[in-house]
């Protein structure tokens, strides 16, 4: 496996842990948003801008001019936010449900070391792969989605509208029913009666699960769940990995010091085992142990082969270089993984619905058949 070439390390500017978001009102909050992908256009944009040697407040003003809706406001304050003394961060920090904290402290980090557009340039690479790695598994998922939910429509549908106009012929043919078209029977019953309180139901335990988990114990359930489900558990690791790897290497190519890039990553981390690994991490090198020595002792998390390159990285002070060597070696497995389950998934999905179809189908006609046979 051949590692990346070692870079001269750049000046690490002085710079604070992420420190709580200001509060946003709620107009703000809803008025005031922007998508992923115009975030990535912003960042390129502002980087090509800053290459070309226009100033900060030059490049603002330029894209000012032709931006609309949100867009414009939020260039509008962060205009203001220079031209009155402040920094670009400082601008941003307005607005941290639209840019999240690694954003504001890339670019912190950027104009305390004087390498804004370098930073910049980082960003929307970091940005852009963030943005590939969520198509890739949202591709690899979508055919698999679509025919299971298509085919739990059809077979819906089936026993909501056709099902119940026919209980009447079964009832008139005076014949044993099969237990699966009893089942059918009791099911289109149960829904036709009780449709709308089923409806409600069902949304009220959609919301319930969703508020749930925005609580620790049940996120160390369904996290420890997604690590450990077989095939997904693969996925989910390299996909944290890959994200984790390039978020840290990024912030440390951007001249961002070790601890100050830690706790800015574990600021964004989602999963709890993760957050907690990266955690102890940090309390490790306070106590000037290393990263690789922190991670060792869970392969679960962290396989042996990213110990090793991160070990080698520390001691020969290319980190940043090894971490994004990591990540782009973790979204090729994930680009792999997807493929190889979207492929898996696909037989299945067909078996599955075949054996739907044929349980519908013979518990529809096999009554007939009988009665049928009898005369």
């Amino acid at each position: 496996m051949a590692l990346p070439p070692k870079t001269k390390r750049k000046a690490a500017p002085t710079i604070s842990a992420p420190e709580a978001p200001p509060r946003v009102s709620l107009i703000d909050r809803l008025n005031v948003r922007l998508s992923h992908t115009e975030q990535l256009l912003l960042t390129k944009y502002l980087s090509v801008l800053l290459r070309s040697g226009l100033p900060i407040d030059d490049a603002l003003d330029l894209l000012l001019q032709q931006a609309k809706g949100p867009l414009k406001k939020i260039l509008t304050r962060l205009k203001d936010a220079v031209t009155s003394g402040k920094t670009l961060a400082d601008g941003l920090s307005s607005y941290p449900h639209v840019f999240s904290s690694v954003y504001i402290n890339l670019i912190r980090a950027g104009e305390a070391s004087g390498m804004l557009q370098e930073n910049f340039e980082q960003l929307s690479l970091q940005m852009q792969k963030e943005h590939e790695l969520r198509k890739k598994i949202q591709g690899a998922m979508m055919y698999p989605a679509i025919v299971l939910i298509s085919a739990l429509g059809v077979s819906t549908g089936i026993v909501v509208f056709v099902l119940p106009n026919i209980v009447k012929l079964f009832d008139s043919l005076n014949v044993v029913l099969p237990p699966t078209t009893k089942a059918l029977l009791w099911i289109s019953a149960v829904m036709t009666n009780n449709g709308l309180a089923l409806a409600v139901a069902g949304v009220c335990l959609v919301i319930g699960f969703l508020f749930a988990r925005t609580f620790t114990p049940v996120k160390c359930i369904t996290h420890w769940i997604t690590l450990h489900f077989p095939v997904i558990g693969t996925i989910a690791r390299n996909t944290n990995l890959a994200r984790i790897s390039r978020l840290l290497g990024t912030l440390l190519k951007s001249g961002m010091p070790i601890t100050a890039a830690l706790a800015v990553t574990i600021s964004v981390l989602k999963n709890v085992y993760y957050r907690r690994l990266f955690t102890q991490v940090q309390e490790a090198l306070a106590k000037g142990g290393t990263i690789a020595l922190a991670l060792e002792p869970y392969p679960h998390l962290t396989p042996p082969i990213a110990v090793r390159l991160i070990r080698v990285g520390e001691e020969t002070g290319t980190l940043g270089d090894m971490l994004i060597y990591l990540a782009t070696f973790y979204e090729q497995e994930v680009d792999e993984s997807t493929k190889n389950a979207a492929t898996l998934l696909e037989p299945l999905l067909i078996v599955m619905i075949g054996i739907m179809v044929g349980t519908l189908a013979f518990s529809i006609i096999t009554p007939i058949y009988k009665v049928i046979g009898s005369i």
